[in-house]
């Protein structure tokens, strides 16, 4: 079973999505989960996709490899002007909580967003959007 989110710490998501981005030439995130060694993030570079697995504290990556068929998320991220550590701030401002789990997507509505599902002190789940072009909580 995963770690949750609150056992990862405050701050860690961030870190993580920082070093992931910098383990690959020009690299943006666009999907973060919790594993059980830390973080498990994708990462766009180039028209690749890399799997990188960070530590909890976001501060060493643990392994990475480059993706044998990139996901088809990958134009999606190309499209962003908000990215990933921008989008968790936004969302963490609407809805105050730790990072479960974040991915850039389509909406219903056909707008660019970042789903972000934060986890509130309770252990309530909350699925915050926003939107990937102006940063905006949805």
């Amino acid at each position: 079973m995963s770690p949750t989110a609150t056992e990862q710490g405050k701050g860690k998501p961030v870190n993580a999505i920082r070093t992931a981005a910098g383990a690959v030439p020009d690299g943006r995130v666009f999907d973060v989960e919790p594993s059980n060694e830390g973080w498990e993030i994708k990462v766009a570079s180039h028209g690749q996709e890399h799997k990188v697995r960070v530590s909890r504290d976001g501060g060493q990556v643990l392994g990475k490899q480059q993706t044998a068929k990139p996901s088809d998320d990958l134009p999606k991220i190309e499209q962003a002007g908000v990215d990933a550590v921008k989008a968790l701030q936004a969302a963490q401002q609407r809805q105050p909580g730790e990072l479960d789990e974040m991915e850039i997507d389509y909406a219903a509505d056909g707008a660019l967003i970042w789903e972000i599902g934060l986890r509130d002190g309770k252990g309530v789940e909350h699925e915050v959007n926003v939107d990937a072009k102006t940063g905006e909580a949805r």
